[in-house]
Order: C-alpha cells, then structure tokens, then sequence
C-alpha cells in the first residue's frame, strides 16, 4: 500500500528532518563524494549504490544494492523551510522480498552544515 502524499509503503520507513542549511548546501552534501562520505555511514562492503533520479537541488533517489540481495531505493527530497532551512524527507523503499527493517543511513547527526 502506497501513501500517495509521501511515498511511503508497508515496505519502506519514511525520516523527516528540518535542516538549518539552505536546500542547496544539503544537496551538495548528498552529491558531493566527500561531503557525503562524511554526513552518511560508510558503504558496507559489497553494496553498490547507482543515482536513478537527480533533480537537483530537490530530490535524489539512488538504487542501493548490498551482495546478493534485490535492491533498494533510497529517495532524499529536499523543500526550503520557512526560515531558510530545508524539510528533507528521506523515503527507504525495501528492495522486493526484503523482509528485515531498513537501518538509517545518517547516523553521525546533523552534518550537512560542514557542506
């Protein structure tokens, strides 16, 4: 079941942020190899992540596949809140027959400032 007004599904686990940094600089820290390295978790080894949607500086989705298993998407979109800042709102789909929980990729805190 998909809920049309955020994209989130039964399989998927949904985040919501409020951001100080401006749309902008939160995009370079999702598309900048080095800044993304530092705001999100290193990659586990084998897993291999490939950018399917990028409409910059709003939404990134990227397919994200770890060893055998089917892949996931990982879908970031990014809307300017009222003081400046940005509302990101990070969708996890769950790849088909997944059955375990998804683990957030963000777990070093609120970073995006050092983009």
């Amino acid at each position: 079941m998909t809920d049309a007004a955020d994209g989130a599904t039964e399989q998927s686990l949904a985040y919501d942020y409020e951001l100080d940094a401006p749309p902008e600089k939160v995009w370079r820290a999702l598309t900048v190899p080095a800044f993304r390295d530092h705001w999100l978790q290193p990659a586990p080894a084998g897993a291999v992540a490939e950018v399917v949607e990028a409409v910059p500086p709003s939404r990134l989705k990227w397919s994200w596949r770890e060893a055998d298993a089917p892949a996931d998407l990982v879908t970031f979109t990014l809307r300017p809140s009222r003081t400046g800042g940005t509302l990101l709102r990070l969708v996890h789909e769950r790849g088909a027959g997944r059955a375990s929980t998804p683990v957030a990729a963000n777990s070093n805190g609120p970073l995006a400032m050092a983009a």
